[in-house]
């Protein structure tokens, strides 16, 4: 890259923008491409403009860079203008790339006031994305702004003015990372232990899959078990004025404000929304702090804690710090589990973006996008939902068998699978409307939501001093530190073989064993609907074995493919944070590491299971 001094830069990070309007934070592949940005998600109707003022050094001659991609080349459905001082650019972005986020050259400009307008003007509502604006002095110059890896964070942290290490935020008991209900219930129940706790989490909203973001409805049995406490904070949870009710729908999770008042409630709780953990320091094989950056501003902070608790999901902490993982499915070869296939394959079970339409009183019409999957009166039976497709208020509603990314790696092709959910969504819904031979039964009928925010299943699982198997939990074999009681069946997803016939490799539904259809489709699927009786999870699933002050909980904890089946589902994992906050309680008063907690003070740890206050 050419020499150039920083002063004749000015970067605009589109997240960043005063009013993103109805554009939305997309920080789900911040590590893999680079920053959070702004997406367009309309649901085929463009979003509001998103403004923002800019403050320049210098009047006079600017060549300009947009960071953006075409996210399904060479069609470019999310088409988008950027207007500076109220005029609009001669040229159109969103398109003409290969599917890679790149820097397009968006010609010179001429700033003649040192306070500029800026606006996004999304054309489509057809999932555009911004990442970055860039305005260079040296406009007929040869420069072309870096694309990736150190050299683009370099860039980025130079023009921001970033300092090279974090400010401290202060020195915490305990610091989890992740606000889904395992992270949630970690720190809510650490605090009320009297530790003082970080809760550090990426989206301006708790819960997880179980926030409005996601959609998906909390499930597990929560009532009796060995320590019937483990249940308090998710029995409060379930007293949403919202109520509860199906995946996808507008009760099917607890109110979003209501959970974060949980939360603030604890005085013995600091609570950092919309910041991702990017990096672990470390002391050998300790985390000595976490450092995070906040998906909008880019400001960093560092977080220092003795005990630290991996509830991210995709073990992204564990992962960072060098923790032992697996991914994917386990064969029977190294498992020994009938439900298991004879060798390892590596899938995974799917990720979801829930979708809805609903009925108006006027007609409502639907852009074609032949850039979304194909769907035709031979394959639409399969592209349908399960359930009736007019239930309740619903013209239409996809949920949790709509799902895909089985055979791709969720984590560095996350925005990938994300947007092949989007293409299953729009086909489906532009077939419905402009294709089908019932399209007249969906004339007044429109998108009405969809998630933007994957919700997933199955990713990295970090290994702790037990796997559990299948067998654990069939023979049963129950652990002398067995505590959260996990009664779901084994819910295995897998691609559905119907749905297979028309997208080899790039299916987007799923069938399961409890498929009332299973045994006429399920092909070469292994296995059958199998039930457990409510089984204990050992505590020596929720440490790290390698990482010696490392909790975990949620998905990532320490099971094969096929155990995490029954015990991933929200509920359950709400107990396992429960668990792992009253754990760090005793690892503190006891001085102890959690492996520490096992081998020399699992009695303690029983007695705070059973009577936490009694134990205070």
């Amino acid at each position: 890259m050419k020499t150039i001094n920083p002063k004749d830069l000015v970067l605009v990070e589109a997240e960043s923008f005063n009013d993103i309007g109805g554009w939305v934070v997309d920080q789900q592949s911040m590590d893999v491409m680079g920053s959070p940005y702004l997406l367009a998600h309309g649901l085929g109707k463009p979003v509001a403009n998103a403004r923002t003022q800019v403050k320049f050094r210098n009047t006079g001659k600017y060549r300009l860079w947009i960071r953006t991609r075409d996210w399904v080349p060479p069609y470019g459905p999310g088409k988008f203008h950027l207007h500076v001082n109220g005029q609009p650019l001669d040229k159109i972005f969103g398109l003409d790339g290969d599917g890679s986020w790149q820097w397009h050259d968006g010609g010179t400009v001429e700033i003649k006031d040192t306070s500029v307008n800026l606006e996004l003007v999304d054309l489509t509502g057809f999932e555009g994305r911004c990442d970055a604006i860039l305005f260079a002095k040296f406009a007929d110059s040869d420069f072309i702004p870096p694309n990736s890896g150190a050299e683009l964070m370099d860039f980025r942290r130079c023009l921001l003015g970033l300092p090279p290490t974090p400010p401290d935020e202060g020195s915490f008991d305990l610091v989890v990372a992740g606000g889904g209900y395992a992270g949630l219930c970690a720190a809510v129940s650490a605090a009320r232990m009297g530790l003082n706790v970080a809760l550090v989490h990426d989206r301006p909203v708790l819960g997880g899959n179980a926030s409005g973001e996601v959609r998906v409805g909390p499930i597990g049995g929560i009532d009796g078990g060995l320590y019937p406490r483990n249940a308090d904070i998710i029995k409060e949870l379930h007293k949403t004025p919202r109520g509860m009710g199906g995946s996808g729908g507008i009760r099917s999770c607890p109110d979003d404000d209501f959970v974060e008042a949980i939360v603030k409630a604890e005085k013995n709780i600091s609570l950092f929304l919309e910041m991702h953990v990017y990096q672990t320091e470390m002391k050998n094989s300790e985390i000595i702090a976490l450092r995070a950056r906040h998906i909008c501003s880019s400001g960093e902070l560092r977080f220092a804690a003795p005990l630290f608790a991996d509830c991210t999901g995709d073990a992204s902490v564990g992962f960072l710090a060098g923790a032992e993982w697996r991914m994917g499915c386990e064969g029977r070869d190294q498992t020994g589990e009938a439900l298991a296939p004879k060798k390892g394959d590596g899938m995974l079970m799917g990720v979801s973006n829930f979708w809805l339409a609903n009925h108006t009183e006027h007609t409502a019409s639907f852009p074609r996008c032949p850039w979304a999957l194909e769907i035709t009166e031979e394959s639409v039976d399969v592209s349908t939902p399960k359930y009736p497709p007019k239930f309740g208020q619903y013209a239409y509603a996809a949920g949790w068998n709509w799902e895909s990314g089985f055979n791709d790696d969720q984590i560095n092709d996350a925005e990938h699978v994300r947007d092949h959910n989007f293409r299953a969504m729009y086909g489906t819904w532009d077939f419905l409307k402009n294709w089908s031979k019932d399209r007249k039964l969906y004339e007044k009928a429109e998108l009405s939501w969809s998630g933007f925010i994957m919700g997933k299943r199955d990713t990295r699982r970090l290994l702790g001093d037990i796997i559990l198997s299948q067998q654990d939990i069939t023979r049963p074999e129950i652990y002398p530190d067995a505590c959260v009681t996990a009664t779901w069946y084994f819910d295995l997803h897998f691609p559905h073989p119907d749905n297979t016939r028309f997208f080899p490799g790039e299916e987007f539904r799923s069938l399961a064993y409890d498929d009332p259809n299973f045994e006429k489709f399920r092909g070469d699927i292994e296995g059958s609907y199998t039930q457990i009786d409510p089984y204990p999870i050992p505590y020596r699933c929720f440490y790290s074995k390698n990482i010696s002050n490392l909790f975990m909980a949620g998905r990532n904890i320490s099971v094969t493919h096929v155990a995490l089946a029954p015990v991933r589902v929200m509920n359950t994992t709400a107990m396992m944070g429960t668990v792992v906050g009253r754990a760090a309680y005793a690892c503190r008063k006891l001085n102890a590491s959690p492996r520490e907690l096992y081998e020399k003070h699992l009695e303690d740890l029983k007695q705070i299971l059973s009577d936490p206050e009694g134990y205070v």
